[in-house]
């Protein structure tokens, strides 16, 4: 029986609910709600900790079609909505009201919207029982859960299952953020520097995280752009950079503290929704040795790479690229850190050589270390390197982002550094990561696509 056929029939508010003790990481399950003439609600926290938590909604208009939606709840004393993605989220005390944005701001008869928030919580963090659309309620009862679950409704473990195959390739395409720099440049554009620009704020690209030292300011970002992904269907991509003697103090220097970098690293992986590409610590193992500072270096990567896996990450581990290591001294360094849990090497990030020339040194990196899979950094790599790294003139933009799962150990051309994106203060561009116009039309403009 479809939906459609059965909604007159929808009068009831069901609910199974698995709260998660305070600072632990974990899902609960849906709540549902229904009206004839009004709406269901799917409300989920799909993650939690002490404080803060995170919920994805999803309302289904049963009613009249709804121009510029709204959807009106009660929090619990003490619960607060402090930031949200695919809606514009207000509160005033208990009430919140979540509103459509430009996308998906009209809703039509059977239609549905998604969206995300983090919030905040203290005493207790209950789910909402009411909801409104329009005004007009999703009203029932409220469920619980089974306090004695049943062990014979668990799944039967099949015996072929082996829990130390690698993660399967994300079939979804990648996500595309409205949030980052590139994004809002398009949005402010017009004419023909729009049309352009929107070569880059249209393409998926990677989220850096490492724009803060506080673990839980990261942990609520990453929670932030990888639910919006999820939210989207799509799938994200991360940069994990913070490693302790980042960019041995050059344009790039930082990192957090040697005793601080497993916590931050499982802060990350704790924000983490869906499945992500991550590219771990751009630049760290070809610099290994180089400047004061690192501590022990291969044990973090090997920590960070243990975590963010068992978080659902799809891990490669940084590299350099082609004019750096030679290919036997890259698989070496690889090879300390190894790849019991990461799935293999990311190249290119952040600089321009062609694809062609790191697909032929991914592959000799890939017989030196069993076979570990790569991914290619594309973003700015369409005229290919002038033996330049730091704002070279005269660039393009690379091939687009695609999952590849090529022969010879491909698995993705992906957009990790974000064109546009200044790589310091050299070649006239400003602070490393500060937005550069000028730049960014060019590279679009130098595309061949």
């Amino acid at each position: 029986m479809t939906q459609g056929r059965r909604r007159t029939r929808l009068t009831a508010l069901t609910a199974s609910l698995a709260l998660v003790g305070a600072g632990t990481v974990g899902a609960v399950a849906a709540t549902s709600a229904a009206a004839a003439t009004g709406c269901t609600v799917d409300y989920r926290v799909t993650n939690e900790w002490a404080g803060g938590f995170q919920a994805d909604v999803t309302v289904t208009n049963l009613g009249d079609p709804v121009p510029s939606w709204e959807l009106g709840w009660t929090t619990a004393a003490g619960q607060s909505v402090a930031q949200a993605w695919n809606a514009d989220v207000t509160q005033s005390g208990t009430s919140a009201t979540a509103s459509g944005v430009s996308w998906n701001a009209d809703l039509g008869t059977d239609a549905n919207a998604s969206f995300g928030f983090i919030g905040t919580w203290s005493g207790s963090n209950p789910v909402p029982t009411d909801f409104a659309l329009a005004g007009v309620p999703c009203t029932g009862d409220v469920g619980g859960p089974d306090p004695t679950p049943d062990p014979t409704d668990e799944p039967t473990p099949d015996p072929t299952d082996d829990p130390t195959d690698e993660p399967t390739p994300p079939a979804s395409e990648l996500y595309v953020d409205v949030t980052n720099q590139s994004y809002e440049a398009w949005d402010a554009a017009s004419g023909a520097d729009k049309d352009l620009l929107a070569k880059i704020a249209h393409t998926p690209q990677a989220y850096w995280v490492g724009n803060w030292n506080d673990a839980t300011t990261e942990r609520e970002a990453v929670a932030g752009y990888t639910g919006r992904a999820v939210a989207d269907g799509t799938t994200p991509v991360l940069a994990v950079y913070a490693i302790p003697g980042r960019d041995c103090g050059n344009h790039s220097g930082g990192g957090v503290e040697q005793s601080e970098y497993a916590h931050w690293i499982d802060e990350v992986a704790a924000g983490i929704q869906g499945d992500p590409y991550i590219v771990l610590e751009p630049d760290a193992l070809a610099q290994l040795g180089d400047c004061d500072g690192q501590g022990d270096r291969v044990g973090y990567l090997r920590y960070a790479t243990e975590q963010l896996t068992a978080a659902g990450g799809r891990v490669y581990i940084d590299a350099g690229h082609s004019g750096w290591l030679s290919p036997s001294e890259a698989a070496d360094r690889l090879n300390q850190v190894g790849f019991e849990h990461a799935v293999g090497f990311a190249l290119n990030t952040s600089n321009y050589n062609t694809t062609a020339s790191e697909r032929a040194y991914g592959e000799q990196i890939s017989a030196l270390t069993g076979g570990a899979r790569f991914v290619i950094d594309t973003s700015r790599n369409g005229n290919g390197s002038n033996g330049e790294w730091c704002n070279p003139r005269g660039r393009a933009l690379g091939e687009r982002p695609a999952v590849v799962t090529e022969p010879g150990g491909l698995d993705a051309l992906l957009w990790v550094k974000l064109p546009g994106e200044s790589d310091g203060t050299c070649n006239g561009g400003p602070a490393a990561g500060a937005w550069w116009q000028e730049i960014a039309l060019e590279m679009a403009g130098n595309a061949s696509w």
